[in-house]
C-alpha cells in the first residue's frame, strides 16, 4: 500500500511538472511573438512564404475552434445576451476578430477543462467520482477567467482616468484652433497611445456611424465607468441642448481635471503612510499563523477537527474581513 501511495505521488508530481513547464512554453513563446509584432516595422520581412511557429499554429486552431463553439452557443438567446457585457473588453483592432460571445466559449472551454482535470486526479487517487464534485469544477474554471478579465479591465481603467486628463487638453486645443469635435477626436486617437486612444477610436466608429454626441460619449462611459467620462457626457449633453461656448465649456473641464489630479496626488501623499500600516496589519496576522505552523503542524489542528475549532475558524474569518473592509472604507477617500 506504502508502494502504491508512492507511485501515484510520482505520477502527480510528473503530471504537474508537465503542466508547468507547457505554461513557461506557452508565457516564453508569447513573449517572443510580441517582440516580433514590436520589431515587425524594423525588420525586412519576405511578404511570401511566412512561416507561422507551433505556437502560433496552436492558437489559431483553438481560435477557430473558439469561433465555432461561439457560433453554436450564439443560438442561445440568453448566452447571447450574457455575451454582450463582455463587448467592452474587445479592443477596437480586434474589433472584426472576437466578440463577446468568444468570452463566453472561453469559459466554458476552461470549465470543461477543469472537469478533465478533475478525472485525471481522481483517477490517480482512485476515489469516487461524484456530480457535485463535477459541478464545482466546472464552476470554478467557467469564472476564473473573470479574475483574469478584471484585473485587465480595472488596469485599463486607471489608465484611461490617467490619460483623461492629456485627451481633454488636446480636444480643448483642436477647438481653440477652429475644429470640429469629430476633428478632435481623430487628433486625440492618432496622438496618445494605449486603452486611451482604443476607447477614442471606438468614439470615432460610433461619430462616424452618426449616433449624437451625448450617445456617443454615453457608451464611452458605460464602458469605463469613471466619474469623468460622466461629467463629459453631462457636459456635452447640456451643451448640446442648451448651445454655448465649446472652447468655454471644454476649458472648464480641462481645470476641474487638472485641479482633482493635483488634489487626488496630494491625498495620496498624505494617506501613503496610513496605507502602508493598514497593509502591514493585515499581512502581520498571516505571517504569525506562517510562523507558528512552520514551528508547530500540529498546533493548529483542534481548529480543523473539532465542532468548536471549526466555528471559530469562521467567526475570525468573518471578523478578518470585515476588519479589512471596514478599515478600506476609511481610507478611501472620494474626491
Amino acid at each position: 500500500m506504502e508502494n502504491y501511495s508512492w507511485q501515484i505521488l510520482i505520477t502527480q508530481s510528473i503530471v504537474i511538472l508537465i503542466l508547468i513547464v507547457l505554461i513557461i512554453y506557452l508565457i516564453r513563446q508569447k513573449r517572443i511573438i510580441k517582440l516580433e509584432k514590436r520589431f515587425e516595422d524594423f525588420a525586412l520581412i519576405s511578404i511570401h512564404d511566412k512561416e507561422k511557429s507551433f505556437f502560433e499554429t496552436i492558437t489559431d486552431y483553438l481560435w477557430k475552434f473558439v469561433h465555432k463553439l461561439s457560433s453554436l452557443l450564439s443560438k442561445s438567446v440568453f448566452l447571447k445576451k450574457y455575451g454582450l457585457k463582455y463587448e467592452k473588453h474587445i479592443k477596437y483592432e480586434d474589433k472584426d476578430s472576437i466578440s463577446g460571445m468568444d468570452y463566453i466559449s472561453i469559459k466554458f472551454i476552461v470549465g470543461f477543462s477543469f472537469i478533465l482535470f478533475n478525472i485525471l486526479t481522481f483517477m490517480f487517487q482512485v476515489m469516487e467520482m461524484t456530480l457535485m464534485s463535477f459541478l464545482i469544477s466546472f464552476l470554478i474554471g467557467f469564472f476564473i477567467p473573470d479574475i483574469f478579465i478584471n484585473i485587465e479591465y480595472q488596469k485599463k481603467r486607471k489608465k484611461v482616468e490617467e490619460d483623461l486628463l492629456k485627451a481633454i487638453i488636446i480636444m480643448n486645443n483642436s477647438f481653440k484652433s477652429g475644429r470640429n469635435i469629430m476633428q478632435a477626436v481623430q487628433i486625440v486617437k492618432e496622438e496618445l497611445e494605449g486603452p486611451i486612444s482604443d476607447e477614442f477610436k471606438k468614439i470615432y466608429l460610433d461619430m462616424t456611424y452618426g449616433l449624437s454626441i451625448e450617445v456617443v460619449f454615453d457608451r464611452f462611459y458605460n464602458r469605463v465607468k469613471l466619474d469623468d467620462a460622466k461629467y463629459i457626457t453631462s457636459s456635452l449633453t447640456l451643451l448640446n441642448k442648451t448651445g454655448g461656448n465649446i472652447v468655454k465649456v471644454f476649458g472648464t473641464i480641462e481645470r476641474s481635471f487638472f485641479d482633482k489630479k493635483k488634489l487626488k496626488q496630494e491625498m495620496q501623499s498624505l494617506t501613503s503612510a496610513s496605507i502602508f500600516v493598514f497593509r502591514t496589519l493585515c499581512f502581520l496576522p498571516l505571517l504569525f499563523i506562517l510562523a507558528i505552523y512552520i514551528l508547530n503542524p500540529s498546533y493548529f489542528a483542534p481548529i480543523f477537527t473539532t465542532t468548536l475549532g471549526k466555528m471559530i475558524l469562521v467567526l475570525v474569518i468573518l471578523l478578518y474581513t470585515l476588519y479589512i473592509m471596514v478599515i478600506k472604507k476609511v481610507l478611501k477617500v472620494k474626491i
